[in-house]
């Protein structure tokens, strides 16, 4: 069984690769750090399954997929998503994908996995029908909101408001913790920035600085100031001004 696994994360890889060569499976295993490596890989090497991160810098998971449903149908692998997304992501995962896995893989799970991977291809080897993965995948990349986080969690006392992530500005961090700007109102929550951006939609939010997410869709103006640096200037009741770091100088660039 020949086998990618495409996270942009080294240690990621070095884990799942250990816990794949302790299946007891006769597997052939491949790396890719990035969606473009992959499609690469996927055309060349034509593995059975790809174990695929969702959030990547750069190309994602769901383009890597909108990327597999332009190629012949004959040479789509296998997707199995490992991801650290939670609730929000298991409907569109389940309905949509052979199967995922919730990180930190647990090689139990993992076994699960192989195993259905197993029985699936040799259906297909005896002739025997098997739901259609093109058009599943398609489906997803359909879908894919649905992978996303819809609506906030915030805890104030023992009331639990919901909030709509399109009604949402922007999140800043303040170490232990994360302010969320919405409806003229702010509000403290524990979850930290680097776990919002990972359940957040990627075309919706963006990531201005290691400090600050922010809606796509209120960013009025970018402005550069000098010694060549750039802020956003948002269109809330504030009109909130926010310095871009440097490592997201390009993203903003590209908005």
């Amino acid at each position: 069984m020949k086998v990618l696994v495409v996270d942009d994360e080294p240690l990621a890889r070095v884990r799942m690769r250990k816990l794949l060569l302790e299946s007891g499976k006769e597997l052939e295993i491949d790396e890719a750090e990035s969606a473009d490596t992959a499609l690469s890989k996927i055309l060349e090497n034509k593995p059975l399954v790809v174990f695929l991160d969702i959030q990547m810098p750069g190309k994602g998971g769901f383009e890597l997929i909108e990327d597999l449903c332009k190629i012949p149908e004959k040479d789509v692998p296998y997707i199995v998503f490992a991801t650290a997304f939670d609730e929000y992501a298991i409907k569109a995962f389940e309905k949509n994908a052979i199967d995922y896995l919730l990180k930190p893989v647990e090689q139990e799970r993992l076994l699960q996995t192989l195993e259905k991977l197993t029985d699936l291809e040799n259906s297909k080897q005896q002739g025997k029908s098997t739901d259609n993965l093109y058009e599943k995948l398609k489906s997803l990349i359909e879908n894919k909101s649905d992978a996303y986080l819809q609506r906030l969690h915030v805890k104030i006392g023992d009331r639990t408001l919901l909030i709509n992530t399109a009604e949402i500005v922007r999140f800043e961090s303040d170490e232990k913790y994360t302010a969320v700007y919405a409806n003229d109102n702010r509000y403290i929550i524990d979850t930290p920035m680097i776990d919002l951006e990972s359940k957040l939609d990627p075309k919706t939010f963006i990531r201005v600085h290691r400090a600050n997410l922010v809606a796509v869709n209120r960013i009025a103006e970018i402005r550069r100031q000098f010694p060549g640096k750039l802020v956003v200037i948002l269109n809330d009741a504030a009109k909130t001004v926010i310095p871009v770091g440097r490592n997201y100088a390009d993203k903003v660039k590209d908005l």
